[in-house]
């Protein structure tokens, strides 16, 4: 079995037994920001964020240094939709493997995935995506 096949594989698994703990949440949206509730992400770390007409989810993982990253769940190989898999993001179509922070870790995607700036209001973790990307 080629590595491409074992990974797609290991995806699909992964997918059906509810990708790894992580969740879709519809966040609220309000002025160019999708809102979560901070406690929405401690119950697993990671989520998936879909508002309505959104083509492809944000997902948003707090990262071991404490950090919350925020990125385009959209492959910028050819826009098939990465999944979590052990420490990395790993897309089902081709192979290509992105760290959650963004980076290609192994092609064939050559450019990171789009990421979105985060913001800590009170009680909400609000993604900033006015003028960026799809919400």
């Amino acid at each position: 079995m080629r590595r491409r096949d074992f990974v797609a594989l290991g995806v699909a698994a992964i997918s059906l037994g509810g990708c790894a703990g992580a969740r879709y949440v519809v966040p609220r949206v309000s002025e160019g920001r999708l809102l979560l509730p901070l406690s929405e992400l401690e119950q697993g770390g990671q989520a998936f964020l879909q508002a309505p007409g959104m083509p492809r989810p944000i997902y948003v993982r707090r990262l071991a240094s404490g950090e919350i990253s925020a990125v385009l769940a959209s492959c910028t190989h050819q826009g098939c939709q990465p999944e979590p898999v052990a420490d990395r993001l790993a897309c089902p179509c081709h192979g290509s493997e992105f760290g959650f922070d963004g980076r290609v870790l192994q092609g064939p995607a050559e450019r990171p995935l789009t990421r979105y700036e985060v913001a800590v209001e009170g009680t909400d973790l609000a993604v900033l995506v006015d003028g960026r990307g799809p919400a």
